[in-house]
């Protein structure tokens, strides 16, 4: 996170002047790459974003908040400034205002079973009130995720950092993990057929849709937050990355395979997924996972970022799972599958 650029007195009168409220106390939280602030205590939520945050994506962002309100889906209410808008620049960042909203937050990979059905159906219900958003969002296209071109570069990236890696207690682990992950993508192509990828079921969607971004009310989602990464794309990655934060049965990197079949039928209540796109569902997950050496960068870069690197280790046995185990997941799916999709 940047350093922000408010402290007591200056908060207090960018939120007079901005927003005609008075500040009477406020609370940094370190959560996100925004600075957020809680004020008056637990009123209105602040969030100052970086000084590169682009206004375009502030700017859909709120407008599919907006969106989804009028669909009555719980999603922050944003408030507007006196000049009528959703945001504010205010020198050279971009500040967001909401209603705070009461309740309880939970880590990666603490939901029970009713926790994750209960998020299978929240995204469903999202992805369903998406459908006629009149925007244009982002679109992410898969199939790049397997071409030659995009593989080498991470080899190489991946090359590149294996010089970097610090000689302490974490680094023969890191070693191995990016010597394994080339392995794994110098085989890539070899586990999927380009041209059927560009027929999966692609909709409109979170884009980080994880238990971080739920807000809890007796064990149960009161609220979905952050919508910056909002995107277009191959349903089935947002399906199985979700499922893969959120259960703690696959906090260790392997998936409960009931419970993830599970999360699978509750979002084809609202959205249903064809054959094609189970079959190359846990193919897609593996190749984005593959691609990012997010958590062992922010580590080598700085060696206190523990955290980071956990996250890290946490991804790579996810990509382990997945390599030796995609058949059998696509198999266990299928198994007694709605003739409906098929």
């Amino acid at each position: 996170m940047e350093t922000s650029l408010f402290r007591e007195e200056s908060i207090k009168d960018f939120m007079l002047q901005y927003y005609n409220i008075h500040v009477t106390e406020f609370q940094l939280l370190n959560r996100g790459r925004a600075n957020i602030f809680i004020l008056n205590p637990c009123k209105y939520i602040l969030k100052e974003y970086p000084s590169n945050y682009e206004e375009e994506k502030i700017q859909r962002e709120t407008d599919v908040i907006h969106h989804l309100i009028k669909k009555k889906l719980p999603v922050p209410n944003i408030i507007r400034n006196i000049h009528n808008r959703f945001y504010t620049k205010y020198y050279n960042r971009i500040i967001l205002v909401e209603e705070f909203i009461e309740g309880d937050t939970k880590e990666n990979n603490t939901g029970d079973f009713h926790q994750l059905i209960d998020a299978a159906s929240m995204l469903g219900k999202i992805v369903v009130a998406m459908e006629d958003l009149k925007i244009e969002l982002p679109e992410i296209h898969v199939e790049e995720w397997f071409s030659k071109e995009k593989i080498e570069k991470s080899i190489e990236k991946y090359q590149t950092l294996l010089k970097k890696v610090p000689d302490n207690l974490y680094g023969v682990q890191i070693q191995k993990d990016f010597k394994d992950k080339i392995k794994m993508l110098q085989n890539l192509s070899n586990k999927i057929v380009l041209n059927k990828l560009q027929n999966l079921t692609v909709k409109k969607t979170h884009g980080d849709y994880n238990v971080l971004q739920f807000i809890y009310h007796n064990n149960q989602i009161k609220a979905v937050i952050d919508f910056e990464a909002v995107t277009s794309m191959p349903i089935v990655w947002e399906i199985i990355r979700s499922y893969s934060y959120i259960d703690i049965k696959a906090s260790s990197g392997t998936f409960d395979l009931k419970h993830f079949k599970a999360y699978v039928e509750e979002f084809e209540k609202y959205v249903p997924l064809t054959p094609q796109d189970i079959q190359f569902m846990p193919y897609i997950y593996l190749a984005q996972l593959l691609h990012s050496s997010y958590g062992y960068k922010e580590y080598i870069e700085d060696n206190t970022n523990i955290s980071f690197l956990e996250f890290g280790f946490f991804r790579t046995k996810l990509c382990k799972y997945l390599f030796g185990n995609a058949s059998r997941i696509c198999d266990f799916l299928e198994e007694n599958r709605p003739l409906k999709n098929k």
